[in-house]
Order: structure tokens, then C-alpha cells, then sequence
């Protein structure tokens, strides 16, 4: 059966965010910056000028506070940032290295001293460790963690389970094998429990536009670690915002360009030179097959500085592994009617002298099917073992454009791909199984600044399932 999942989400939000209220508009993938501003006495300063410098982009950001000396820059994309407080007649203050996680508030205080334009002042500080701006709970999961941290698969969910609350059951995960496929393939791509939730009760946000698998409750696409600059798992008490199920949230921030050249290569390798004999294999057969490749690149920069930035990636995977079948079969003996034992007539129920069927009273068909597609033993009296060779071949590849029109003025857009194809020799099936997969996901979003604080921000997302799942009969339906 073929399955096919066309979703499209046009999310406009005019986010008239007032200087007061530093929440945001729908579900995004970006966090926000806040802070309020005092001099030496501890007295709030209104009308202090705010910018927000982006180190690796340059994209800047700006505000004012309001009456009690609170700003808030909402809708800021995960990076790092230099903030910098300017008030006439007061020196300027700025701090470098704030770390805007998604779906957080990077809190900014500033106290400034009096003193000319021409004095600056540095301020160094740690974040805080609780997030105050909301009750939500849940983790960063930042790019040095993906990519360092080891993955078996590398399926960035699998650091979902360093979160408390959040277990991975057995077949979760692509289980310790690491095997999780990309959507169409069953519920190996449901990820985690949450807070006791079923799996299925994930939601799963691609830079804040949908990524769930409706016929298999599980992730889309998955882009490999290299491609991912953070994530976060939402676990409990998130806002009306995000909405949809009852689990978790999980916003995955993918990677973007910056003014300076970055990117990678890589290759994990697995074989069978230091994997053990499967039990069932008796010592007269080779041992089970297992060569693993995961490989790819990521490069990302600009194309026009300070203005245009690409990232793209490609991953390969190529599974080859001896899956073992022990099957009990009938020997050559019972295949031309001596079973043994009683063994009655069907027609009359008396039994067959000697439990020996006659010949004449053997189907043609049946011996036939015996024939064509039930080997004969190879262990033992009636055991037929043997370990055929799965193989399972995968490609993803990913970009995506950031484009700075003009400080007011934003644009996304990013195109994901990838096929999987998984193949199963026959053992006692009619025909070898063929598994087929394509799935792509495009995202456009565009970001208008009409003010401080008013925001506008358009998006719209497309994403396709092209699944055909094992087929045992040899036919294609």
C-alpha cells in the first residue's frame, strides 16, 4: 500500500508586542532578549536605546524601554549576540557573548553610570540557570552536545533521554541497534515518552513549522547532527502557543550560514570484526554479515556579506547486515509422506498404515509450494538456518538561505530531501521485500519589522510522504 501525507501550514502573525509584554505570537524557532534597564541608585531609566548584535551575521536588532525601563526584542533567531545600552548623558554599556537559546528568554540587565558618549563599559556575566521569563519546562540540547556527544544512528532524538521525564522505549529510537528511519517505515520514528505520555503524543517542530509523520506519529525528516545548531524539549506548562498534543514539544533549530566559512566531514563506520557469533548460527555456517557507512558533509557561509548566507548538507547511509532466521521445516522424508507416528485420513479418520501417507493422496500443489519456497534442512533433523543479507540504503540532503533585505526585512527558505530503500532477501516468502521511501519538506518564511514593537511574520511549509512499506507477495499493489 502506498502512503502518501501532503501537509501545508500558513502561519501569519501580526505580533503586536507591546514594550510591556514580552511574550510571543504562534509557535516559533527563534527566543527573545529582555532586560531592564537602572542607573547606580537602582532608579529605571526609560527611553534607554537597545541593540542587539548578532556576532556571526551581523543582524541587528533594536529597541527602546518603556516607562519602567523593561525592553523586550522578541522573535530573535538562536545565536550569539552582543547587546549594547545607550542613553544620552550616560556611559555606554554593552555585553557580549548573551546566548539566545529557542523557544527562551536571554535575560539582559543592564546599570548605567553616568558619564560622556565616549566612555564604554564591558560587562561580563553568566546566564542565569533558570529561565524566569516563563513556567515552561524543558532542556537546550546546543549544537556541542549533538555533535560531540555519541549517538548511535546519530539520531539526534536519542539525546532527548538525557532530559528528566523523558524515557525511550524499546522500539523507540531504531532501539540499541540505532536504525531509526526517516518517516514511512513504522513507529521507529516516534522518539520518547514523556511524563508517562505515549510516544505518539510527541510534537515535532522543523524550524517552527511542522514535522509529523500522521501515519506513523513520528518525525518527518531527520536531519543529521552536523545540520542542527539546537534544539529543545518542551515537557511540561508550555504556552497556548504551541498546542497540538499532549506529550512533548520538540523545536529543532537547523543550521544557517554566517559571514564566516564553517562546514565538516565525516564517516562512522561498523562491521562485524569485533561482533560476536549469533547464538543460533551453528559453527559450520560463516558468521552474520555487518558492514555500517555513515558519511557526509555540511558547509555553510556567505554569498553576500553580511546580507546572503547558504548551509547545506548531504549524509549517506549503507547498512549491510546477516539477519539470522532459525525455521523449522520438514525434512525430505516428511515431504514424500512418511511422517510417522498417527496419521489419519482426513476422509475417513482412520490412520494411515505405518503413519505413511500414499503417494496418490499427496497434492501436487502442496509439493509444488514445498518445493519452490521451503528449503530443506540444514541443521540438525528439521532446522533451517540461515542469515540473509539486509541491505538498507539512505541519502538526505538539506539547504537552506538566509536573506537580510534590509534590518527591518527577513527571509527563510529551506528544501530538506531524502530516500530510503531497504532491501530483504526471501527466505520462505514468495519473493524478496523491497521497502521504498521519499520524503522532502520545503519552508518559506518572511519577517517584517514594522517597529519595536510590532512584528510581522509569514510562514508557510510543505511536507511529503512517498512510502511503500515491505511487500512480501512479490506484487505491487
Amino acid at each position: 500500500m502506498r502512503q502518501i501525507s501532503i501537509r501545508a501550514g500558513l502561519v501569519p502573525a501580526l505580533a503586536c508586542l507591546l514594550g510591556l509584554a514580552p511574550n510571543l505570537a504562534h509557535a516559533q524557532a527563534t527566543g527573545s532578549i529582555s532586560g531592564t534597564i537602572k542607573d547606580e541608585s537602582g532608579a529605571v531609566l526609560p527611553g534607554v536605546a537597545i541593540e542587539a548584535t548578532n556576532t556571526a551575521t551581523n543582524s541587528l536588532r533594536t529597541t527602546t524601554t518603556g516607562p519602567t525601563g523593561f525592553y523586550t526584542i522578541p522573535l530573535v533567531s538562536p545565536g550569539s549576540y552582543t547587546v549594547k545600552a545607550t542613553l544620552s548623558g550616560f556611559s555606554v554599556v554593552s555585553r557580549t557573548g548573551v546566548k539566545v537559546n529557542v523557544s527562551e528568554t536571554a535575560l539582559v540587565n543592564f546599570n548605567l553610570a553616568l558619564g560622556g558618549k565616549s566612555e564604554n563599559v564591558d560587562v561580563t556575566g553568566e546566564a542565569p540557570l533558570i529561565e524566569t521569563a516563563n513556567a515552561t519546562l524543558g532542556i537546550v540540547i546546543d549544537e556541542r552536545k549533538i555533535v560531540d556527544l555519541p549517538l548511535n544512528g546519530r539520531n539526534f532524538t536519542q539525546l532527548g533521554t538525557l532530559i528528566p521525564g523523558v524515557v525511550a522505549p524499546p522500539p523507540g529510537l531504531g532501539g540499541a541497534a540505532g536504525e531509526a528511519t526517516p518517516g514511512g517505515f513504522g513507529n521507529a520514528t516516534g522518539g520518547f515518552s514523556v511524563n508517562g505520555q505515549r510516544n505518539q503524543s510527541n510534537n515535532f517542530l522543523l524550524d517552527g513549522a511542522t514535522n509529523n509523520d500522521t501515519f506513523n506519529t513520528g518525525f518527518v525528516l531527520r536531519p543529521p547532527p552536523d545540520a542542527i545548531q539546537e534544539f529543545k524539549i518542551l515537557t511540561h506548562s508550555y504556552s497556548a502557543e504551541y498546542g497540538r498534543n499532549s506529550g512533548s514539544v520538540v523545536n529543532v533549530v537547523t543550521k544557517s550560514g554566517s559571514n564566516a566559512w564553517h562546514g565538516g566531514i565525516w564517516e562512522f563506520n561498523r562491521n562485524d570484526k569485533f561482533q560476536e557469533r549469533t547464538f543460533f548460527v551453528p559453527d559450520t555456517q560463516p558468521k552474520p554479515k555487518l558492514k555500517q557507512n555513515q558519511f557526509g558533509a555540511s558547509l555553510g557561509g556567505p554569498l553576500m556579506k553580511d546580507k546572503l548566507f547558504i548551509f547545506g548538507y548531504y549524509e549517506g547511509y549503507r547498512n549491510t547486515k546477516g539477519t539470522t532466521s532459525n525455521l523449522l521445516v520438514p525434512t525430505a522424508a516428511q515431504r514424500s509422506g512418511v511422517i510417522g507416528g498417527t496419521v489419519r485420513d482426513p476422509l475417513t479418520g482412520q490412520p494411515f498404515p505405518d503413519g505413511i501417507i500414499p503417494a496418490d493422496r499427496i497434492s501436487s500443489i502442496s509439493t509444488k509450494l514445498l518445493n519452490d519456497f521451503m528449503p530443506l534442512p540444514n541443521s540438525g533433523t528439521n532446522r533451517y538456518i540461515v542469515s540473509p543479507n539486509v541491505v538498507d540504503t539512505r541519502d538526505q540532503a538539506g539547504g537552506r538561505l538566509d536573506y537580510k533585505l534590509s534590518e527591518k526585512h527577513q527571509m527563510i527558505g529551506r528544501f530538506l530531501w531524502s530516500q530510503t530503500e531497504a532491501a530483504t532477501p526471501k527466505t520462505v516468502a514468495p519473493a524478496d521485500q523491497l521497502a521504498t521511501a521519499k520524503l522532502w519538506d520545503v519552508m518559506v518564511s518572511d519577517t517584517y519589522m514594522f517597529s519595536s514593537s510590532a512584528i510581522n511574520q509569514l510562514r508557510f511549509s510543505v511536507n511529503k510522504i512517498d512510502a511503500q512499506p515491505q511487500l512480501t507477495s512479490g506484487l505491487t499493489n
